[in-house]
């Protein structure tokens, strides 16, 4: 221990840890109290895993994913009725004439139909599926109805009797679909295959028949399985119900009001029309449900 005086102030010094300095007249007691602490560990539980988010870099071969469009709308559209060169398939740098009202806009999306969605269980009209085949912008708008387009983009064959769907005028930038679990019970049954195949594999695009008025959103996770087919016995009336067999993860990534679409992100094997996509209630899964 040293001590020494400053301007008649006398200053205890204590080399083991722990001890006290004090700075008094009389250096007989601390001017404050004295506390000790000892090291502890304090632990609490870790926040659960969130789902991660899925950007739209990962999204991109889903660009051209089909579009579900109302009989009506889609025969009031404005459709391609000849090319200049008179060539049957036509592609990006083409320009050809387009008959039908424009309504003010400008850039349009060109789609082709597909087929006709109906419910598989109520057989009720959903809308017509349509593939998107290219982009195309207003050159020339004549009084006539016939309009003038440069075809500035095409990802298929492009001729004549396709549709044109306006685009909005400022497309998003950036679309990224968190995914989410459903409270809520989901059953749905798988109406289509985006690609036309008989059956799907991972990275693949069904359709499923709900959509908005089901409120479903872009992101929900569901489970999916095979339809059940049961033989009943001849020795009993009851048909028994076995439990679901999940073979797979679905992410809905386009949502409209009758009917959506989305991405199989596992597949344990594949799936088809007639299947279903559904979430239990308070359905538990894990981010890797997503990868």
């Amino acid at each position: 221990m040293k001590n020494f005086s400053i301007a008649g102030l006398t200053f205890l010094l204590f080399g083991l840890a722990g001890d006290v300095c004090s700075t008094s007249p009389d250096a007989q007691e601390p001017l404050l109290p004295t506390v000790h602490k000892a090291p502890t560990i304090r632990s609490s539980a870790l926040p659960p895993a969130p789902v991660a988010a899925i950007s739209s870099r990962m999204l991109a071969p889903l660009q051209n994913l089909p579009m579900v469009i109302d009989a009506t709308v889609l025969e009031s559209a404005p459709r391609i009725v000849a090319a200049h060169e008179r060539r049957a398939y036509l592609a990006g740098g083409d320009k050809i004439v387009v008959q039908g009202e424009l309504r003010g806009a400008s850039e349009f999306r060109l789609v082709r139909t597909v087929r006709r969605l109906l419910d598989p269980v109520s057989k009720d009209y959903l809308g017509d599926e349509v593939a998107p085949v290219g982009t195309a912008t207003l050159l020339e708008q004549t009084s006539d109805g016939l309009h003038r387009f440069l075809i500035t983009d095409a990802n298929r064959e492009i001729t004549v009797g396709d549709r044109l769907i306006a685009q909005p005028r400022e497309a998003p930038h950036s679309i990224t679909i968190v995914p989410y679990r459903s409270p809520q019970a989901v059953d749905a049954l798988i109406v289509t295959i985006a690609d036309g195949a008989g059956q799907a594999m991972q990275h693949q695009v069904v359709a499923i028949n709900k959509g908005v008025r089901d409120h479903i959103r872009e992101g929900l996770l569901l489970s999916l399985s095979a339809a059940q087919t049961i033989r009943q016995s001849s020795q009993t009336s009851s048909i028994p119900t076995l439990p679901e067999e999940p073979r797979g993860v679905l992410l809905i990534v386009r949502v409209y009001d009758r009917v959506s679409y989305g991405l199989i992100t596992q597949a344990r094997e594949p799936v088809q029309v007639g299947d279903k996509a559904y979430a239990p209630r308070q359905e538990r899964m894990s981010a890797k449900d997503v990868e």
